[in-house]
């Protein structure tokens, strides 16, 4: 507050405690964010057909960042013991693939890698399909599929090489769609061999796809 006195023609200053107070606050603020570092942010867009129906991701910290160290894998499968994100679905194996944070030579950014960690159920990276403890680099945006789920993956560069955060969020269509891929991640089939002698006699077929080299043409 400025007073000023006309007999003396001069103006003193008076400062209010409380303003100068909230002028240190506002200080401080703007000089944690200057030094806070941006973190690597791992986003991950999951979709299952069941998903409206089945509580599939009740367990996963859903539209909130969740921070990690680095050092620590990002793993996903059953079981809550072995895996920190965990889906409920009895069809996913206990581990099912693991994501892991490195920095290659020469660089300041976080890069990862996924690891399939199920003996049971395959993984497609894209278009290559992992095997067991079989690892490949996630460059860019990946579509990961195994059993009926689709997960769109894509690292948000940061500056810290200690931690990061990992972003899930669901997605209302397959991401499949997005990347114009239109075959969907199926279960393997098996040959139903029904002879045509049966089908003649009106048994009914399996409503199983059937294999891609397989023409059927009813007469």
């Amino acid at each position: 507050m400025i007073v000023a006195s006309a007999s003396e023609g001069l103006s003193a200053v008076e400062f209010n405690p409380t303003e100068v107070l909230h002028l240190s606050h506002r200080m401080n603020d703007n000089s944690k964010l200057e030094t806070e570092e941006l973190l690597t942010c791992l986003h991950i867009h999951l979709y299952h057909p069941n998903q409206a129906s089945c509580p599939l991701f009740q367990n996963l910290p859903l539209n909130k960042p969740y921070k990690m160290d680095a050092e620590d894998p990002l793993r996903l499968g059953r079981d809550g013991q072995t895996c920190k994100f965990v889906l409920n679905d009895t069809s996913v194996s206990r581990k099912q693939l693991s994501i892991q944070a490195y920095r290659k030579a020469g660089s300041t950014f976080l890069s990862f890698t996924i690891q399939n960690m199920s003996q049971k159920v395959k993984l497609v990276v894209g278009g290559s399909e992992l095997r067991y403890l079989e690892r490949a680099e996630l460059d860019d945006k990946v579509l990961l599929r195994f059993g009926r789920y689709e997960l769109l993956i894509w690292p948000e560069p940061g500056d810290s090489a200690n931690t990061f955060e990992v972003l899930f969020e669901t997605c209302n269509t397959p991401p499949s769609q997005e990347l114009g891929i239109d075959v969907p991640c199926k279960r393997p089939v098996m040959d139903t061999a029904v002879s045509w002698r049966n089908l003649e006699n009106g048994a009914s077929a399996s409503q199983e796809p059937l294999e891609s080299d397989e023409t059927v043409v009813l007469v």
